[in-house]
């Protein structure tokens, strides 16, 4: 890859954050390289240092980001992580594709009080904004993790695991016959 296809890519990043291409595609240099599960495509992000400063992180769109209704956003991305990574003690990237009923199954635990339609929008909107950051990537009726959650560092996948642990399953799914499944 010659310098001026590099600093397309860079320019690609800063302007819209992790970028998707074909698996065939050359690295550009100074990018992490994410193989997805079905090795179709990869991701490039930016290999910044875990001291680069706010500005840096939010010019390669790294920042945490400041989100409308940060709590509801937050509590979704934390049914995502529990229904997408099922087990702590392995990679957390790519994890495994959920459905969006289990995610909601979760949500529906994390926000007790909230009524179907109030919990439905809260988890539409909130998809839209993680999915628009790359915290997660979804489907028509799935979603996974998505490539930003490969920046966390070993402290923070620490901490992670232990909040895993505090995330509730998704319930039980019933069976036609009404009883709960195994």
């Amino acid at each position: 890859m010659n310098e001026h296809d590099t600093a397309l890519w860079w320019a690609k990043i800063r302007s819209g954050g992790p970028q998707q291409a074909p698996a065939g595609s050359p690295s550009p240099a100074g990018m992490r390289r994410l193989v997805e599960p079905d090795a179709q495509s990869v991701w490039f992000l930016p290999n910044l240092p875990p001291s680069a400063a706010p500005e840096v992180l939010a010019e390669y769109r790294q920042e945490p980001a400041t989100l409308q209704d940060s709590a509801g956003t937050l509590r979704v991305f934390a049914a995502c992580l529990r229904c997408c990574w099922p087990d702590p003690g392995t990679d957390l990237w790519p994890g495994q594709p959920a459905d969006l009923t289990d995610v909601d199954q979760v949500l529906q635990q994390l926000t007790p009080g909230r009524d179907r339609a109030s919990r439905r929008k809260l988890l539409s909107a909130s998809l839209r904004r993680l999915e628009a950051s790359r915290w997660v990537l979804q489907t028509a009726d799935r979603v996974r993790l998505g490539p930003r959650v490969t920046g966390w560092g070993s402290l923070e996948l620490s901490t992670l695991r232990e909040l895993w642990r505090m995330i509730p399953d998704p319930q039980p799914k019933s069976d036609p016959g009404g009883g709960e499944a195994p």
